[in-house]
């Protein structure tokens, strides 16, 4: 489980003792895609343990523990089956994403997307993909100026709710659902990130902290600022998660025609 401090969960290699085997069941989950470990694989650096795929998966992003952000060496250990008995999975040096200036991107995504489309579709699949690509050109145009959407009571006449807490969202399904649509599309505005990798584990995260606490904002940050260093985008994209989950909306098209924006360094409001 995803926490702002580490968890009890934790293999000493070098432990002069194996460690208990009556763990809690919670205790054998993978911190990034919340199910049973597989292939049980610890960072050297800090004893936190993650599925194999998973980790590999995240090192090819960020360099940083999931769970503590201590900077994870220049090896895993894994297929361990006993304290002398395990493999070391060596790890390539990490290039760079290719992370596009927000302004930059539009340029030639959703033509390939378009053409690609085409070859494969009637009209009016062509037209549908045409407005999809829109709407994500409208969200990358919404972050590249800061404009977050602005707040919304809840009431019974706007039919917002309050933002669940962490066990809410994890119990309702038409919740999760309905965030991972939208993050699926919200993620397509920067280029070059593992979508649907990067979907998973934010939904991991709202089911174990609040999305815009100083801790996700942190793990968030490790990949949409890693170009700046800062946090600016995380916050962000943090807020427009937040804003979505409690709206009554399910179409996102529908999201995108009611929903006002503001300027977030003034009071401005756009529309």
């Amino acid at each position: 489980m995803i926490s702002a401090s580490p968890p009890r969960k934790r293999i000493k290699l070098e432990s002069p003792s194996p460690p208990p085997e009556d763990t809690e069941e919670e205790e054998d989950n993978c911190s990034i895609c919340l199910q049973a470990l597989v292939d049980r694989t610890v960072i050297p650096t800090c004893s936190h343990e993650f599925c194999f795929d998973c980790l590999v998966v995240w090192t090819e992003q960020s360099r940083k523990c999931p769970l503590c952000a201590q900077t994870i060496g220049e090896y895993l250990i894994h297929r361990i089956r006993s304290r002398y008995d395990y493999q070391k999975h060596y790890l390539a040096p990490l290039s760079k994403p290719g992370l596009l200036p927000l302004r930059a991107a539009p340029q030639q995504g959703p033509q390939v997307r378009r053409r690609r489309r085409r070859r494969d579709w009637g009209r009016r699949d062509e037209e549908e993909a045409d407005k999809l690509d829109r709407s994500i050109e409208k969200r990358r145009w919404v972050y590249e100026h800061g404009l977050y959407a602005k707040h919304v009571a809840s009431n019974g006449y706007t039919k917002y709710r309050p933002y669940p807490t962490p066990a809410q969202f994890a119990a309702s399904q038409e919740m999760v659902s309905k965030t991972t649509m939208f993050l699926r599309r919200e993620l397509r505005v920067w280029d070059d990130l593992d979508v649907e990798f990067f979907t998973t584990f934010t939904v991991s995260l709202m089911k174990s902290i609040d999305i815009r606490s100083e801790s996700a904002v942190k793990l968030l940050a490790e990949f949409l600022d890693i170009d700046t260093g800062g946090r600016a985008m995380a916050e962000h994209f943090a807020h427009e998660v937040y804003s979505y989950v409690r709206s009554p909306f399910k179409d996102l098209f529908v999201y995108d025609s009611v929903v006002q924006v503001r300027d977030h360094n003034t009071t401005r409001i756009c529309i």
